[in-house]
């Protein structure tokens, strides 16, 4: 493969949208290994580009660093393709595990924010000071006790 096909960090972080101070900790963790030039300056293939966006498709997706790694090493540690993908498929099984429990979490949070829109909906002609004391009738003081959203937006109760 000729030098012309590599890219520098900051191409490489430019065309996946996060900074070269992302991409260095990630080969740090020994995640992707980057070639280097003479003087020093690290240079990625399109597989190493390919591992970086998965990587990064991952923690944006709340996936700890540990699982990652898990994943990406699992096959070199073993000496047999048999063990190799037992292994990886038991890392596999764990990470969608983890992701349907996320998706469902997020779900419930995305139903919250949603009723917690249409609740301040109903202050959008209100007056009144938005306060507990200012505006006791508020519907969002109505709401408390069924959203999570609506407790972190009401003013604390340091009344109690």
């Amino acid at each position: 493969m000729g030098t012309t096909s590599l890219k520098k960090i900051g191409e490489v972080a430019a065309l996946l949208g996060t900074t070269p101070r992302t991409l260095r900790f990630y080969e740090e963790e020994n995640l992707v290994a980057a070639r280097r030039t003479a003087g020093g300056t690290r240079l990625y293939s399109e597989e190493d580009i390919s591992r970086f966006r998965v990587i990064l498709k991952l923690a944006y997706a709340g996936v700890p660093l540990s699982l990652i790694k898990e994943l990406a090493t699992a096959r070199e540690k073993c000496p047999s393709g048999k063990q190799a993908s037992h292994d990886v498929h038991t890392v596999l099984k764990s990470l969608q595990q983890q992701l349907q429990e996320q998706a469902r979490a997020l779900a419930t949070l995305q139903e919250d924010l949603s009723n917690a829109a249409k609740t301040v909906e109903g202050c959008f002609e209100c007056d009144n000071p938005p306060t507990r004391r200012g505006c006791p009738e508020c519907p969002i003081n109505k709401s408390l006790e069924s959203s999570e959203i609506l407790r972190l937006i009401w003013e604390q109760d340091l009344s109690q």
